[in-house]
């Protein structure tokens, strides 16, 4: 057993120090860090990314059609284009998560 399960046998400020020092070390073996890549405008970006690309894809959906009255162009293809757009909205902006 290691000290951080015994440490309800310990007065509490032993152990608040066996659960710090235990936090404090958590994930440090892997080399990794969890938010390495990841900034403000990466994210921004990848929002006015995802937000353009759902305009076409709530246009072309079915449901807001029959709402608001209209019928979308139709060409080859065009039932392709909420599902193969809302996949990539979903990778694009699911990407880091």
């Amino acid at each position: 057993m290691t000290d951080h399960e015994h440490s309800h046998h310990q007065p509490p400020s032993e152990r608040a120090k066996v659960i710090a020092s235990h936090d404090s070390h958590a994930g440090h073996g892997s080399g990794h860090d969890k938010h390495a890549g990841h900034s403000v405008a990466m994210f921004r970006d990848r929002f006015w990314l995802s937000m353009l690309l759902s305009v076409p894809v709530v246009f072309f959906s079915e449901m807001i059609q029959t709402w608001f009255g209209y019928s979308a162009p139709v060409f080859p293809g065009s039932e392709w284009v909420s599902p193969v757009l809302g996949t990539v909205i979903f990778f694009v902006g699911a990407h880091r998560f």
